[in-house]
């Protein structure tokens, strides 16, 4: 039986898209070589957080130091044909975009420290599961709205900005802290790793009555958790050589 004195966003939505994987990382507990893109969207994100709560002034000395930061961790790296240096040129490449830089840019002008937040930890309460469900809003701006940071591919669509979880979760345990959100309102702030890198911001709106919803999905994930309950989704984006860490010890084998 699985013991578990919480439950986090990141790990109920890894168990909505393959229970198997959940299984092989929090209950196994299965040590994998973590994906170099991966590394390159943290730094990124460390790095934008950083420069737009003015701990760091310069965008690209940002990334520098916090792609510095993760190497030094001493993670066990999947490089491929690549090199490290050219992730990071990656990287850099990002934060000199145009794009980017704008957008952090904003961000910054109206952070304002007695009215913003960088990394929210946030608790969330439900009905039916007896550990508590925590997350971080990667930013709350000035005007009262959370967002969370995204380096993507491609850039997103608006589809699939208004069909992620991740807003609603958030909003959800904002609301239970007595933190009005005007309109129930969501910002994903998106940058694209493409040729030419891009930075959007899309905007999503939800309503209290989703709640309702929210709640019997997180409780019946919770149920197969505490089931042993952990089947395999190889319909996932995520089931994929280049997306999924556990391929090798997968479906992976079989190839």
């Amino acid at each position: 039986m699985v013991t578990l004195e919480h439950l986090s966003y990141s790990s109920i939505n890894s168990y909505l898209l393959c229970g198997h994987a959940w299984r092989l990382r929090y209950v196994d507990r299965v040590e994998t070589p973590i994906l170099p893109a991966l590394l390159v969207g943290s730094a990124f994100h460390d790095a934008i957080e950083s420069y737009i709560s003015g701990q760091i002034p310069d965008l690209e000395n940002a990334f520098e130091q916090s792609w510095g930061k993760q190497l030094e961790r001493g993670q066990t790296v999947a490089w491929d044909a690549e090199t490290p240096e050219s992730y990071k040129s990656d990287g850099l490449r990002l934060v000199r975009a145009k794009p980017v830089k704008a957008l952090a840019d904003t961000l910054r002008q109206n952070f304002d420290p007695e009215t913003c937040y960088i990394e929210k930890r946030v608790e969330l309460k439900v009905p039916g599961v007896p550990v508590p469900v925590v997350g971080y809003i990667d930013i709350i701006t000035h005007d009262g709205i959370p967002g969370d940071f995204k380096t993507a591919v491609r850039m997103w669509s608006d589809s699939k900005s208004g069909g992620e979880l991740q807003p609603l979760f958030y909003l959800a345990a904002l609301s239970q802290e007595g933190q009005r959100v005007p309109g129930w309102t969501f910002r994903h702030y998106v940058i694209s790793k493409g040729q030419y890198p891009d930075a959007k911001t899309f905007e999503v709106q939800h309503k209290p009555g989703e709640l309702f919803w929210l709640f019997e999905m997180l409780k019946a994930a919770w149920q197969g958790i505490e089931a042993n309950i952990f089947p395999m989704n190889p319909s996932a984006w995520k089931c994929s050589q280049q997306y999924c860490e556990y391929w090798s010890m997968c479906r992976g084998k079989w190839q």
